[in-house]
């Protein structure tokens, strides 16, 4: 995990996520367990795979960018 605007997400959060640069940002529920993020979009993503990169924002600001 790469923390941006915050040092942990101690509740869950409702954020835009973009998986990839030229995709469309997407609506969905983020929340911390131990040291991974547990995201749950508002309606299905297409070819999402485990360990890919994402970028979560909350209105302009970036909460956290994960690369593993």
């Amino acid at each position: 995990m790469n923390l941006q605007a915050v040092d942990s997400i101690n509740k869950e959060i409702v954020v835009d996520v973009k998986t990839r640069y030229s995709a469309k940002s997407a609506k969905a529920s983020i929340i911390q367990e131990k040291d991974k993020i547990k995201v749950k979009f508002e309606e299905a993503q297409r070819a999402i795979t485990p360990g890919q990169s994402a970028v979560f924002y909350k209105e302009d600001i970036v909460i956290r960018t994960v690369e593993k």
